[in-house]
């Protein structure tokens, strides 16, 4: 049976709501604290600027130790993990050091507050995205899903319901088309007013319109998979999703989805710094047989028709 987007441990959703960990959810959800939280399958992830500030798990708090590792154009986080499993005490020393920092950083949640930890994890977070740049390597797309879903929870047209949904291989609509991409991820999914479903795809700029990850790849995924869901099995996840994400404040009371609606897919287009090519990006869609809706993704983030 395929994992769901869902709380289904009662005791931890309690805690969640009214026990040990509510100042955690109360905080996260505020927006001004700049923190992205998304309900996986019996655990939260709360992101920050495209990186994970803290996994809640039911019995226990989590962030990759990794985020202290600095120095990644001499050594890779992966290599030095390959040294390690090879037996080198000096990465081993280094691995210890950052998994000891990791239990002072939660001891710090759990002795004083969500403000303190996250101000702090904050700091670490920004540090090892700038040692990253100097090798190339950015979260720019997910720093831009995670600012949408912040944007967009019940003020503008759209409300991001969920992040970078995959569709099993064990689900019942899963992927059947002929892609050698099995397992299909979709950036957004998010409801307008009037209670319909979107699977959005987010692009930036015309790099990516063709090959694998192009326009006609997106389309024949979720043709093949959500959009031949006749059982309405991906409505019924979404809306248990956003039931749930309300009764945390994360998103506001008044939205519902329209059951009697299939789920659309549907684009969101964003500009390179710099750049002005919606148009040609609403082109591109047209000569690939995409004729729907584009939304265009401006400055602030924000999903309006």
């Amino acid at each position: 049976m395929a994992t769901k987007r869902k709380i289904s441990n009662e005791k931890f959703l309690k805690n969640l709501t009214e026990g040990e960990y509510k100042d955690i959810i109360d905080f996260a959800s505020q927006r001004e604290n700049e923190l992205d939280v998304q309900i996986r399958d019996n655990y939260l992830n709360i992101y920050y600027q495209g990186g994970n500030l803290l996994r809640v798990h039911p019995r226990s708090l989590y962030f990759d130790e990794f985020y202290f590792h600095r120095g990644a154009k001499d050594m890779r986080k992966t290599h030095l993990i390959d040294k390690c499993k090879k037996g080198d005490k000096a990465c081993i020393a280094r691995w210890e050091d950052y998994k000891n920092r990791r239990k002072e950083m939660l001891d710090i949640l759990k002795e004083r507050d969500m403000a303190t930890y996250c101000k702090e994890m904050k700091r670490i977070m920004k540090e090892w995205e700038a040692d990253l740049h100097t090798i190339g390597i950015s979260h720019d797309e997910k720093y831009a899903q995670q600012q949408i879903s912040m944007n967009n929870r019940g003020a503008t047209d759209y409300t991001v319901v969920d992040l970078e949904y995959a569709v099993s291989t064990t689900s019942n609509f899963k992927y059947n088309g002929d892609s050698t991409k099995k397992v299909p991820r979709f950036d957004l999914i998010a409801v307008d007013k009037s209670g319909q479903l979107y699977v959005i795809e987010l692009k930036t700029g015309l790099k990516a319109i063709d090959g694998n990850s192009g326009i006609r790849a997106h389309m024949d995924c979720f043709k093949h998979s959500i959009g031949s869901d006749s059982n309405n099995n991906f409505i019924n996840e979404m809306d248990e999703l956003l039931e749930q994400k309300q009764k945390l404040k994360l998103i506001e009371k008044d939205i519902r989805i329209d059951s009697t609606k299939k789920p659309q897919f549907i684009f969101a287009f964003s500009d390179e710094p710099g750049k002005n090519q919606y148009k040609e990006f609403v082109e591109a869609c047209k000569e690939r047989g995409y004729n729907d809706e584009v939304i265009y993704v401006d400055n602030d983030y924000q999903l309006n028709k």
